[in-house]
């Protein structure tokens, strides 16, 4: 037998049944996914090393990665894509899954049975949709499609969706009617995400997602925003609110900046509650 052949034990066990589906990322290919996240750009020898594979076997990953439009080739790697705008949703429900289901689980901790909820976009919502399956007696109003689909099926949460725009590639409505629609309600909990996070505070991509978002916090008993840290220094361009518009961050972990941690100390000695899941 050639010592030389390398055999990848992911792309054996994806061929088993056949060619993996265009839209499933492997293991691998999803933690380097949430690495170039946090880092914001890959080198191919560094990855090889670490994950125990030949250059050859990453560049394929990292080739999978640039034609799903979730990275971008560099010279001897990829970087993160351009900031000013967010990757579609299905783009986006495979980055981070395990952190988000890990803070789906906390967030579901702070929200007792009979609570209404108001549940804005992004997959880290939805993830705390799916784990809402452990409460009962739920009243929920959200603008997120995908939330309002995965809480139809439990026969024990009222949902009510909010009207406005409808953004296919996103899975969601916004709009004026929308940020009308959540001005008319007040509830016990929201819990929303956002686009990126630095040392001033919460921020979005786009001006109507922003506006929506903070309806959500004005109208709200206790403010809970979920995000995982890769959303430190994303250069989305909206503001939101500060770190004190929100009661409570669920994330993965802290986030690799000095900066943005002084950040998350200070707001923490005003009101801001922080809980980390790794």
């Amino acid at each position: 037998m050639n010592k030389n052949v390398e055999i990848d034990s992911q792309s054996v066990e994806n061929k088993g049944a056949g060619s993996q589906r265009p839209d499933v990322l492997t293991t691998r290919q999803q933690q380097i996914l949430e690495r170039l996240a946090r880092e914001g750009q890959l080198a191919v020898e560094p990855l090889a090393a670490h994950f125990s594979v030949t250059p050859q076997t990453i560049r394929r990953d990292l080739g999978a990665l640039c034609e799903r439009g979730l990275a971008r080739r560099r010279h001897g790697g990829i970087k993160r894509p351009p900031g000013g705008h967010n990757l579609v949703h299905s783009q986006r429900s495979v980055m981070a899954r395990s952190a988000k289901q890990k803070m789906a689980a906390r967030v579901v901790d702070e929200i007792p049975d009979g609570a209404s909820l108001a549940l804005g976009i992004g997959t880290s919502v939805v993830a705390v949709a799916e784990a809402l399956i452990a409460r009962r007696g739920l009243r929920v109003i959200t603008n997120n499609l995908q939330v309002a689909q995965v809480l139809s099926n439990h026969p024990d949460i009222g949902v009510q969706l909010a009207e406005g725009r409808l953004r296919p590639q996103d899975l969601d409505v916004v709009g004026s009617a929308t940020v009308a629609f959540f001005t008319r309600h007040q509830v016990d909990i929201a819990v929303l995400g956002c686009g990126g996070l630095d040392a001033k505070g919460l921020l979005d991509f786009d001006p109507e997602e922003a506006a929506v978002s903070r309806a959500l916090l004005d109208h709200a008993q206790r403010r809970i925003l979920v995000v995982d840290a890769s959303k430190w220094g994303r250069a989305a361009m909206c503001r939101i609110g500060t770190l004190n518009a929100v009661d409570l961050l669920v994330t993965d972990e802290p986030p690799h900046r000095a900066d943005y941690r002084t950040a998350l100390n200070a707001a923490g000695k005003h009101s801001l509650q922080v809980r980390f899941t790794t």
